[in-house]
């Protein structure tokens, strides 16, 4: 048992200003950025490498494009129900599945969104006393007491949210954000978990380092800087959809994706197991505690195929 008793107190609620799910704690990991600190050496047992407290912005994503369908199914008279009963100011009444996703799209941008000219923060909810880098969206909104500069932190994870609810991002921005995650975020073979410019970055995992070092000791950086699989297809599916929307040519787009792909093609090509890892170390580096192959690693990237099967074929 790593987790201290504080972390077993999880608190989750929707903040109906924003429509936003907020949730744990400083003392609990409830995302897919799970480890937990094992290492009394180095006094890390019992704290989350990556707590991710208040609203992760995949899981903002992941909630708006549930809503939009089951908005869908309950006006087409496919799903019985129409909202969810929430007490709001003290008052009990129905929220339907549209409203809550109207709630989202209304606050997303706005509390989301680190603008890339400082000129425009009084348009956003940023604090500029903690922005690391500019033009990102931020990886969670409303990290706990102490923790508000997590909320900064440039990660893999906003685009899964632009893959599963596009609708939410200004398409100018996200084509920024992209771009750099293009440039300082995407590896060979995945994703880096954190920007290489955070005072936290650790790209190599070794789950057997038994120093007195907090940041690594017992692999506690398993997703501050590790190049994971599974998150780049849902970059380039990202990629994809608003650099189309774009204007540029499907052509051009593909180039550059596909370009993007061959190292992960040569590695399938030649590696004994015909897959992509679980994760790798710094700059695609092989990592001896990371599983040889992994099935999300590979299903996302054929996602991502399968988007452009389908855009070539009603082109």
């Amino acid at each position: 048992m790593q987790m201290t008793d504080q972390g077993f107190q999880i608190d989750i609620h929707v903040d109906w200003k924003t429509g936003m799910i907020h949730g744990g704690s400083a003392h609990n990991c409830g995302t897919w950025m799970d480890k937990m600190g094992e290492s009394v050496k180095a006094g890390t047992k019992g704290k989350p490498g990556t707590p991710r407290d208040g609203a992760p912005v995949e899981i903002t994503g992941l909630l708006k494009s549930t809503l939009r369908w089951l908005a869908q199914l309950s006006h087409a008279g496919k799903f019985p129900f129409e909202g969810v009963e929430a007490t709001i100011d003290g008052k009990t009444k129905l929220v339907t599945y549209q409203e809550w996703s109207d709630l989202i799209q209304a606050s997303f941008e706005f509390n989301y969104y680190v603008p890339a000219d400082p000129a425009e923060d009084a348009s956003y909810n940023v604090n500029p006393a903690v922005v690391n880098r500019r033009g990102i969206y931020k990886d969670t909104y409303g990290a706990g007491p102490g923790r508000e500069w997590s909320d900064y932190q440039f990660r893999c994870n906003f685009p899964i949210a632009m893959a599963v609810a596009p609708e939410l991002f200004d398409a100018k921005h996200a084509l920024g954000a992209l771009s750099l995650a293009d440039i300082h975020i995407r590896g060979p073979l995945g994703m880096k978990t954190l920007d290489a410019a955070d005072l936290q970055y650790r790209g190599n995992y070794d789950n057997s380092n038994d120093s007195d070092d907090p940041h690594i000791a017992k692999g506690l950086n398993y997703h501050q800087g590790p190049e994971w699989g599974w998150p780049l297809g849902y970059f380039l599916r990202a990629y994809l959809h608003f650099e189309k929307g774009s204007g540029a040519s499907l052509e051009d787009v593909l180039h550059h994706l596909f370009n993007n792909l061959l190292p992960a093609r040569r590695y399938i090509q030649e590696d004994p197991w015909a897959g992509i890892p679980e994760l790798t170390n710094e700059n695609g580096s092989y990592c001896h505690d990371s599983c040889r192959t992994q099935a999300w690693s590979n299903s996302t990237l054929l996602d991502f195929l399968h988007d452009v099967y389908d855009l070539r074929a009603t082109a």
